[in-house]
């Protein structure tokens, strides 16, 4: 990430391959791509500090299952007041594990100390040798003693200071009188101190999230009418789209509850692929899963719950002139075809096709419920040879009878059939990802290391290349024919329809 000074790109924060390349916060981005080695490519992008204060108190916002008292502490850490939550995580030890693990798993390094105080638990996380650290109450002073001043929590100015005097670690600065400390530096040195070891009060400022959009209608009493239960719910969901567009969100799980009177309330779950808060697809929606339910002994009220939302901007739909894209109606029209389908079918039912980075057919794509959400950035693909429109799920067996083992085929037996080929395109050489296979253990150099079979980590022979050609029938019919380096078998993969 870089930060522009003047007419320079300067390093602003790095990831720990960049920093084992030796490149360092505040170097130049040229100096930075000349310490890579040859082939290894340079990703950098704009550090936005709002992003990070964002992304920060979203994070903060889901600790919050740790404990309801959560505060961010920029630019890169989090506050937590766990204060009587030990018996529901059964200790602060499984409590800090659980912690670390969880954050791991989204993707972030992590370390995490735990304290009597906040201000021994922000250095002791910083500045300890352990990822992972408990400090007993009562010996705050001996876990900060030896680490650097820094872990007061001061400013850059106050640090260079005590630098200068040679003051560098915590015990220094805990064995000078609290008299001095007050009249040489800052006052926030010995507020930093007092904080540290217990003997000043600490608060923190905890996250409140917005509580999600809500509405509800209640009834004078329960009834057990269709119409009346379709007019409330359809009225209700108005108002929920209103409060929506108020705040530029979009639906993504609509959560309703049927209140019953003598009864748990009827749950009904909506999720959509793509935001929306169109009144009329999200009653489509709505409705359909209305009509399953046995209104029984009656229905008392309604309420209805955006318990998961997305951004969606305010867009111009009616006038091109004033900025109406089709694209983008297109795409919320998309949207509300897959929600249709998800509806009647099943959400794993629908399925779209993401490319994987494989050179290997059956391997270069993957079925993901159109349901998730889709992956950032277009994805790269790794050939641009022609690739059949069907592609079998197993290969079928043939018998090609060929110029020579290379091509071109002149006749190819599959599906009970002799067929006559007046087009041969090939051949080309796809061979296996040698990454996935690696030699058996023991082998040696020379001789030996030429006759080393390639295994599978999991213990089976590697499969042998292939040789794919592109044939067209005397009818017309073009397929994808292969055949197994050094076997002399051939196969039908696919095909274009």
């Amino acid at each position: 990430m870089t930060r522009p000074v003047a007419s320079r790109e300067l390093v602003a924060r790095r990831c720990e391959a960049a920093r084992a390349a030796g490149i360092a916060e505040g170097m130049d981005l040229a100096h930075a791509r000349s310490l890579l080695a040859e082939g290894v490519a340079l990703h950098s992008e704009l550090h936005r500090p709002d992003r990070d204060a964002a992304a920060l108190r979203g994070l903060a916002c889901w600790a919050l299952r740790y404990s309801p008292l959560v505060a961010p502490d920029g630019p890169d850490g989090l506050l937590i007041d766990i204060t009587g939550t030990e018996r529901v995580h059964r200790g602060e030890v499984r409590l800090i594990r659980a912690a670390a693990s969880e954050i791991h798993r989204l993707g972030f390094a992590v370390r995490v100390a735990a304290a009597s105080t906040f201000g021994c638990a922000w250095g002791v996380a910083r500045f300890g040798a352990h990822d992972l650290s408990r400090v007993p109450p009562g010996r705050e002073r001996e876990a900060l003693r030896g680490l650097p001043a820094a872990a007061l929590r001061i400013d850059e100015r106050t640090l260079q200071g005590l630098g200068e005097v040679g003051i560098i670690t915590v015990g220094h600065v805990l064995d000078l009188p609290r008299a001095s400390l007050a009249a040489r530096f800052d006052g926030s040195l010995l507020l930093g101190v007092l904080r540290a070891i217990g003997e000043a009060p600490e608060a923190i400022d905890p996250v409140r999230p917005s509580p999600p959009a809500r509405c509800e209608m209640m009834f004078d009493g329960p009834t057990g009418h269709w119409e009346s239960v379709e007019a409330a719910a359809r009225r209700v969901l108005g108002e929920l789209a209103g409060e929506l567009a108020q705040r530029e969100r979009g639906l993504r799980r609509l959560d309703v509850e049927l209140l019953r009177p003598r009864a748990a309330p009827t749950p009904i779950r909506i999720d959509l692929s793509r935001p929306s808060r169109a009144a009329k697809h999200l009653w489509s929606l709505l409705r359909a899963r209305l009509e399953r339910v046995d209104l029984g002994d009656g229905v008392e009220g309604v309420v209805l719950t955006a318990s998961r939302t997305a951004r969606l901007r305010h867009e111009q739909r009616g006038s091109e002139a004033l900025g109406a894209d089709d694209a983008r109606a297109t795409e919320a029209a998309w949207g509300e075809l897959v929600d249709t389908l998800a509806g009647r079918l099943g959400a794993d039912q629908v399925v779209r096709i993401e490319p994987v980075e494989s050179h290997l057919p059956e391997r270069a794509f993957r079925e993901r419920s159109a349901m998730e959400a889709m992956q950032r950035g277009p994805a790269r693909a790794v050939t641009r040879a022609a690739r059949p429109t069907v592609l079998f799920r197993r290969p079928e067996r043939a018998d090609a009878m060929a110029v020579t083992p290379d091509g071109p085929i002149l006749s190819l037996g599959w599906r009970g059939r002799r067929w006559k080929v007046v087009s041969c395109i090939g051949p080309e050489r796809i061979g296996q990802e040698w990454w996935r296979w690696e030699p058996p253990a023991g082998d040696g150099e020379g001789e030996a290391a030429g006759r080393r079979s390639r295994v599978r980590r999991g213990g089976t022979a590697a499969p042998p290349g292939r040789d794919y050609f592109i044939v067209q029938t005397e009818g017309g019919r073009w397929l994808w024919v292969c055949r197994h380096v050094g076997t002399g078998r051939w196969f039908v993969h696919g095909e274009w329809s």
